[in-house]
């Protein structure tokens, strides 16, 4: 348990509550961070007062029986606007785009290693949108049935390229690894993108990719 006072609150959901509760311990072995694990019923229903407000929400989206449009009603009916993150065992695409259109702001893989679920903290606290790059890979190899491809808006293939790496979560120094460029050249690559796009910043990326069916 860290001495400081908590700067972020985080709740953490899941039918298994020992998962729950293992979470939670492990995240509050960090300064600055108070986790609790609940107890929540199939239908999103707290078994017991949720206790004060929390920052972040950690949920199984697969694990309820309800569309992520409910879901995200009764989350925010019991958190406000505190911010979602999703998690599953399974990879679901659909799940996993739908719960990313009705406002949660990650989602990962299950199997991820801790360090990327605090990295993934880390960037949906500070505002950004956070993609587990291969939980990524897995809603680009499905995309939704019947949807045109978006698009080119006249995006050049690299510009293309680096816009949908992005919004899988990828850095510039990974991208640039992946392209055989420097940072700097993603950097241009990504500027000229959002700007014949006309949006800015990591979320409109995602969003714009999620709307398009890049993601």
């Amino acid at each position: 348990m860290q001495t400081g006072a908590p700067s972020l609150d985080i709740a953490i959901l899941d039918q298994n509550p020992l998962l729950a509760s293992g979470i939670s311990a492990l995240l509050e072995r960090h300064e600055g961070i108070r986790a609790t694990a609940l107890a929540v019923t199939p239908d999103l229903g707290m078994r017991d007062p949720a206790p004060g407000n929390f920052d972040l929400v950690v949920v199984d989206p697969s694990e309820f029986a309800l569309t992520p449009q409910a879901m995200v009603g009764q989350l925010r009916h019991l958190f406000g606007t505190a911010r979602l993150i999703g998690y599953s065992a399974t990879e679901n695409p659909g799940l996993a785009r739908a719960c990313l259109a009705q406002g949660f702001r990650a989602f990962l893989s299950k199997t991820i290693s801790f360090d990327a679920l605090r990295t993934a903290i880390t960037a949906v606290q500070s505002g950004a949108i956070y993609l587990d790059p291969r939980y990524a890979d897995a809603i680009l190899a499905s995309p939704p049935v019947n949807q045109p491809p978006a698009p080119a808006r006249s995006l050049t293939e690299r510009e293309a390229y680096v816009l949908k790496s992005v919004a899988r979560g990828k850095s510039l120094k990974e991208i640039g690894y992946e392209l055989a460029l420097s940072s700097k050249t993603v950097e241009t690559y990504k500027a000229r993108g959002t700007s014949k796009l006309n949006i800015s910043g990591r979320r409109q990326i995602v969003e714009y990719a999620i709307r398009s069916g890049w993601v």
